[in-house]
């Protein structure tokens, strides 16, 4: 399920992309950037019980905008898919987390919660940044 959800998606993208001289690389670095990006903010817990604190997950969200416009201001015609891939990563990287940690099988329903807001989320930031970065070129 883990596969299925985080890295069919980014396959399909760099299948569709693959004509295209500097996307396939671009999306690479970008999920790549997604793991990064957890395993620095996100793999300590450190609250009670394991839980994450809330500078945690603030650092890890800016984290993920920063990458996100960093790398859709590079390419603006990607953007919304620069934000899935970024999700992307970051989904896999908690989900292999989650998933052996949790003894309850919910960790299923968090993926998929954390790939379609942080998805729908960075992939809005990543169109925004690429209709800014073509109207500023233009």
């Amino acid at each position: 399920m883990l596969a299925l959800l985080t890295i069919a998606p980014v396959g399909y993208l760099l299948w569709r992309r693959r004509e295209q001289p500097a996307a396939p690389k671009q999306l690479v670095l970008t999920f790549v950037g997604g793991i990064l990006v957890w395993l620095a903010t996100m793999s300590w817990p450190l609250g009670p019980h394991g839980d994450y604190l809330p500078w945690q997950v603030i650092l890890a969200g800016a984290a993920m905008v920063a990458l996100t416009v960093a790398l859709a201001w590079r390419l603006p015609a990607e953007g919304v898919a620069i934000g899935w891939t970024a999700a992307s990563g970051f989904a896999l990287a908690w989900g292999v987390w989650a998933g052996l940690q949790d003894d309850t099988g919910l960790w299923g329903v968090g993926l998929i919660m954390v790939l379609l807001g942080a998805g729908t989320s960075l992939a809005l930031v990543g169109w925004l940044t690429g209709v800014i970065g073509q109207r500023r070129r233009a």
